[in-house]
């Protein structure tokens, strides 16, 4: 039988625990606008709409409702990547506002996110290149639920007792290797989201009349990189008798 050991098993809830909040904290933020109206990249308010830019789209919202007769909210369909620019209000005297319905009229995708004018008449607030970043929090995500289910799969899952995979799981290396890129990945994310998100911020903020601020998606994954530090440090820097797994 191939041996492998750490000094201690990530099976500890030093390990454990903070891993799994992770995992959680950032599989739940992957579900931003327009899957989840809690989580955006950017908001912006206007007149009477406010806008909200998340990792798979934007969605418009009126800012009050009252005796309104027909959808209040218009969304774009869910986008790997996209672009969003601001339209100004053409009309003399008029209020900047974002796109809204009339009743229960249907906004159409390009009008919500500004791509039906011409590009003389419209401002750039946040590109493609910048919203595909969002996939390194997904990824992100991912590597960190697969370390959480490392723990709780048994190594006879993984092979025969004779083979390198079996021993490794069974050795908590593949958990902590995991852990290792999930801590990099969650760390890359954060740096990437602020990254794009500032500099939209800065721009919808500047046009008249809009109120911008950053969203809370990029603050969810640096909580995350925090917790996976202390709990990677329990298993590597803990000098205890070596551990293996029982195999269930």
């Amino acid at each position: 039988m191939v041996s492998l050991r750490l000094n201690t098993s990530p099976r500890v809830p030093s390990f454990s625990g903070p891993m799994a909040l992770a995992a959680v904290l950032l599989l739940v933020s992957v579900f931003s606008e327009p899957f989840w109206q809690n989580f955006y990249i950017i908001q912006g308010k206007a007149d009477n709409t406010t806008l909200k830019l998340g990792a798979w789209g934007a969605c418009t919202r009126l800012r009050n409702t009252t005796d309104v007769n027909g959808d209040t909210v218009w969304c774009t369909s869910k986008l790997s990547s996209y672009e969003y620019y601001f339209l100004p209000n053409q009309t003399i005297g008029g209020v900047n506002n974002f796109p809204r319905g009339e009743g229960r009229d249907k906004l159409s995708e390009a009008t919500i996110l500004g791509l039906d004018a011409d590009e003389d008449q419209r401002i750039f607030v946040i590109g493609k290149s910048a919203t595909s970043v969002y996939w390194v929090h997904v990824i992100a995500a991912i590597t960190t639920v697969l370390c959480v289910l490392s723990l709780i799969f048994p190594p006879r899952y993984f092979g025969t007792e004779t083979s390198r995979l079996f021993a490794l799981q069974k050795s908590g290396i593949i958990t902590i290797l995991l852990a290792l890129v999930s801590c990099v990945l969650a760390l890359v994310a954060f740096i990437v989201e602020i990254v794009v998100a500032i500099p939209a911020k800065n721009r919808l903020d500047a046009i008249d009349g809009i109120s911008a601020e950053l969203g809370n998606v990029q603050w969810f994954t640096l909580p995350c990189f925090i917790l996976m530090i202390p709990a990677i440090l329990s298993v590597l820097l803990r000098s205890t008798q070596q551990h293996e797994y029982t195999d269930l």
